[in-house]
């Protein structure tokens, strides 16, 4: 159980972090072809709940899955195709799921800073590359660590996700704890533990940057976007474009496809019903928020 939620707090973490932080560059200081729908389409899989898309992905790329029975089709076999059913699979769908929150906040950092920091550095020597990681990045530090934050305890909140995959952590040993061996003292032991571990991971990462002093400037905000080459335009705008079709385009359309299979005979007054709890519970807590 510690091993799986450590694996799966690092996998996640890390990944959030590679993929919240690029595209939070690119939409906020870059220029590329769709930049103004990526700035808010990528926060999309955000209302895509974490065990939805772990049980589409499953649904999309298992064994009996169209992606696999496709590739059997055309290839012969479909060995070779990852297993989505291991750490990596969950790690991927919890990534996805939650890069939102880093790409979110990091955007704000980036947009403060604007173009400036990075012409600045340059005129000091160092190449464009290396500006950004040894200063833009640093500035953004807060930021970035406050979503990564929000993701880490996220991933040891979550039940769906891993429950579908079978991959035990400290939220399903809560649960088989208390509804399978009956036992309350053993479910709450599991559950201060999980406590005990997000309250130690929020005063580490406060230690580490308890020295660092930060300062932001607002003129910076409005400063001309980086111009990309016609090459890296093009690489940004499939990049944006691939983690947003994996995140929630396939999904939803997956959703969607299952839902018109069954429409006509299903549909009911009482999903309209459902609906209106969704939309009154997400709008009071919204207001509330």
């Amino acid at each position: 159980m510690l091993r799986n939620t450590f694996w799966l707090v690092t996998g996640v973490s890390t990944g959030t972090i590679v993929l919240g932080v690029s595209l939070a560059w690119l939409t906020a200081v870059c220029d590329f072809p769709g930049r103004r729908f990526f700035t808010w389409a990528l926060l999309l899989p955000l209302a895509m709940p974490t065990y939805v898309l772990a049980f589409v992905s499953l649904g999309l790329f298992d064994y009996a899955g169209p992606v696999q029975t496709w590739l059997r089709t055309w290839f012969g076999s479909s060995s070779w195709f990852p297993d989505i059913r291991a750490a990596g699979g969950v790690v991927t769908i919890l990534t996805l799921a939650l890069y939102p929150y880093v790409y979110l906040l990091s955007r704000n950092a980036f947009q403060t800073q604007g173009k400036r920091l990075i012409e600045a550095a340059e005129t000091l020597g160092c190449s464009p590359c290396r500006a950004f990681f040894q200063v833009v990045l640093p500035m953004a530090r807060p930021w970035i660590a406050g979503g990564a934050l929000l993701v880490i305890m996220e991933a040891l909140a979550d039940f769906g996700a891993v429950s579908i995959f079978n991959y035990d952590t400290f939220t399903t040993a809560i649960y088989k704890a208390w509804f399978g061996f009956f036992s309350l003292s053993a479910a709450a032991q599991i559950a201060s533990c999980l406590v005990l571990l997000v309250f130690f991971i929020i005063v580490a990462e406060q230690r580490m940057r308890s020295r660092m002093r930060f300062s932001e400037s607002r003129q910076s905000a409005k400063s001309e976007r980086i111009v990309l080459s016609l090459r890296w335009r093009w690489l940004a705008f499939g990049y944006a474009s691939t983690v947003l079709s994996f995140a929630f385009l396939l999904p939803l359309l997956q959703l969607l496809r299952w839902s018109l299979n069954i429409f006509h005979q299903e549909f009911t007054s009482r999903y309209l019903a459902l609906l209106g709890h969704s939309l009154f519970l997400g709008l009071t807590a919204a207001l509330l928020i």
